[in-house]
C-alpha cells in the first residue's frame, strides 16, 4: 500500500506543478477563482497564500475526472500555494500534505511513510513534528509558519513550485518565469529568433551565417578554419603553429627563423644552390654528375655513404680515423683492431685465444639441469654461478659440498626441511632427533625434490622432541 500512496502523491504533485505553470498569472496576483469560466478554480487566496483542491486540478484537466481525492490510506489532501519574491519576478512555491497522519495501532508508521517517499521521489517528505516537514534524504524542510497544512507528525508531504525538482521542467512562454538552470533543447532546433544576446560564451558545433559576420575584436578558432574563397589579409600574418598547404606556397622572399623541413625533394630552380650566409660557403651542381662545394672542405662527424667509393683499395699513408665504420660483411685484420667498443650483432670468432685484461661478463642465463647445445658453452645462473654445457645438459662447477640445516620442535612428531641455496642441488642428507626423556626414533629421512632434504621423528609417547635436518648441497 505504501507504494500506491507514494505514486498517488507524485501524481497529484505533478498535476499541481502543471497548474502553477498555466495559472502563474493568477497566482502571482493572488486572484480568487469561484469555479466557473476560463479560470474554473476553485482557488481561494488570502495574504500571500492561495489554496486549491483536487477538484481544481480535475477542472483544469490535470487529473482524470474519476479522481476521488483520497489516497489508498483513506486520507485526503490539502494543497497550499505561496507567492514569494518581488514584482515582477514573483515565484510560486507550494506544499501538499495528507490531511491525516499515517497512524496504525496507536503508532505513527514512519516506516511506511519512508517507503511511500521512495516511490514519490526527491520532492516528497514527511512531518516529524506538529510544526516541521522534512524532505527526502534531508534535501529540504518547511515549517508550519510558512504552510499551515503542517498540523501533526506522520503526514506525507510533497514540495511543488519554484523550489521543487519537478518544476524545473517548465518554461513560461510569456517570460514571467525566469530560468533557474540550463535550458536543454534535447537536440531540437530553435527557429525564427530575432536577436540572441549572450553575456557569456556561445558554444556551437557548426556556426553558419547567411550574411556578413562581424567580429568586434579578436577571432579565436580552436579547430580548423575552412575558407571557400580567397583570404585577404591587409596586415601581417602571425602563425604560432604549422602552415600546411596542399598546393604551392609562393612568395618573394621566404625567411625561416627555425628549421625548414620537407617530406619530398628540396628543389632549387635555375643555377643557384645552397649558400651559407655566415661563412660564405656553398653547394652547387656543376653538371649532371658533379656536386661542388667550391673552395670549401666537405666534412662529416658521422658516416659518409656513397653508392660507389672505389673499385679498388682505399690507401692511406697514415691512419684512417672514423668515429664509426659500418661493414655489411666481414672485418678482416692481420693484426689489431683498436676500439673503445666493439659490437657485433652476430657471432665473434677467433682462431686464437681471446684475452681480457679485466673481467669477462657472461649474460647468458640458465639453470642446472636445463638442456643446452653445443657442448662446451659457458653460461651462468641468475645468482652468477658459472655453468657449463656437458652432454647437452647445463651443469654447475664441482665445488666443495655445503651442509644446510633446519631445526624444529613439536609434540611427539617433529619434522623439518633443510633447503639448498640458489642453484645448489641436494646430493645427500639426514636427520637427528632429541628428547629430554625416553626414546625417540628417526622415522623418515629422504630427498624433498632436487634442492632440499626432509626428515621426521616419533617419540612413541606424548612428549616434546626436537629435530635437526641436514642437507648436503653442491
Amino acid at each position: 500500500m505504501a507504494s500506491t500512496v507514494g505514486q498517488q502523491m507524485k501524481q497529484i504533485g505533478e498535476a499541481v506543478n502543471g497548474y502553477i505553470n498555466i495559472r502563474y498569472d493568477k497566482l502571482s496576483t493572488l486572484s480568487n477563482a469561484a469555479g466557473t469560466g476560463t479560470d474554473p478554480g476553485p482557488r481561494t487566496c488570502s495574504g500571500s497564500v492561495c489554496e486549491i483542491t483536487y477538484q481544481t486540478l480535475i477542472n483544469e484537466g490535470l487529473l482524470p475526472s474519476a479522481y476521488t481525492g483520497t489516497n489508498a490510506n483513506k486520507s485526503s489532501y490539502k494543497i497550499i500555494l505561496k507567492r514569494d519574491g518581488t514584482t515582477p519576478n514573483y515565484v510560486i512555491n507550494g506544499l501538499i500534505t495528507t490531511s491525516t497522519a499515517w497512524i496504525e495501532g496507536g503508532k505513527t508508521r514512519y516506516d511506511l511513510l519512508g517507503n511511500a517517499m521512495q516511490i514519490a521521489g526527491i520532492d516528497s517528505g514527511m512531518t516529524r513534528t506538529t510544526s516541521n516537514a522534512f524532505g527526502y534524504g534531508g534535501q529540504w524542510s518547511e515549517t508550519s509558519a510558512n504552510f499551515n497544512n503542517i498540523t501533526s507528525a506522520g503526514q506525507l508531504a510533497f514540495r511543488v513550485g519554484f523550489n521543487s525538482a519537478l518544476y524545473s521542467i517548465y518554461l513560461r512562454r510569456d517570460g514571467t518565469l525566469p530560468m533557474t538552470g540550463n535550458l536543454n533543447m534535447g537536440g531540437q532546433s530553435v527557429y525564427n529568433a530575432q536577436n540572441i544576446t549572450a553575456n557569456g560564451t556561445t558554444t556551437t558545433g557548426i556556426l553558419k551565417t547567411n550574411a556578413a559576420a562581424t567580429v568586434g575584436t579578436t577571432l579565436n578558432v580552436a579547430g580548423v578554419t575552412t575558407l571557400r574563397s580567397d583570404l585577404n589579409v591587409y596586415g601581417n600574418g602571425q602563425i604560432y603553429g604549422n602552415l600546411n598547404s596542399s598546393n604551392t606556397v609562393s612568395g618573394k622572399t621566404v625567411i625561416s627563423r627555425g628549421d625548414t623541413y620537407t617530406q619530398n625533394w628540396f628543389r632549387i630552380l635555375g643555377d643557384g644552390g645552397l649558400y651559407f650566409e655566415k661563412y660564405g660557403g656553398r653547394l652547387t651542381m656543376l653538371d649532371d654528375n658533379t656536386i661542388s662545394a667550391g673552395e670549401s672542405n666537405l666534412k662529416t662527424n658521422s658516416v659518409l655513404y656513397a653508392t660507389e667509393i672505389s673499385s679498388g683499395n682505399i690507401n692511406s699513408a697514415g691512419t684512417v680515423t672514423a668515429e664509426r665504420v659500418d661493414v655489411v660483411d666481414y672485418v678482416w685484420a692481420s693484426r689489431k683492431i683498436s676500439s673503445n667498443y666493439v659490437y657485433s650483432t652476430g657471432n665473434l670468432d677467433a682462431d686464437g685465444q681471446i684475452n681480457a685484461n679485466t673481467f669477462v661478463y657472461i649474460n647468458g642465463k640458465a639453470n642446472v639441469g636445463w638442456g643446452c647445445s653445443p657442448n662446451g658453452l659457458q653460461g651462468r645462473t641468475s645468482e652468477g654461478a658459472i655453468l657449463s654445457c656437458v652432454n647437452g645438459v647445463w651443469r654447475g662447477s664441482t665445488g666443495s659440498p655445503v651442509i644446510r640445516t633446519a631445526s624444529a620442535s613439536a609434540y611427539r612428531f617433529p619434522e623439518a626441511v633443510a633447503s639448498c641455496a640458489g642453484s645448489e642441488k641436494v646430493v645427500g642428507g639426514g636427520g637427528q632427533c632429541n628428547t629430554a626423556e625416553g626414546y625417540v626414533w628417526l622415522t623418515v629421512s629422504r630427498p624433498n625434490g632436487d634442492n632440499s632434504w626432509y626428515a621426521g621423528c616419533d617419540t612413541t609417547k606424548n612428549i616434546t622432541a626436537t629435530i635437526t635436518v641436514y642437507a648436503i648441497c653442491q
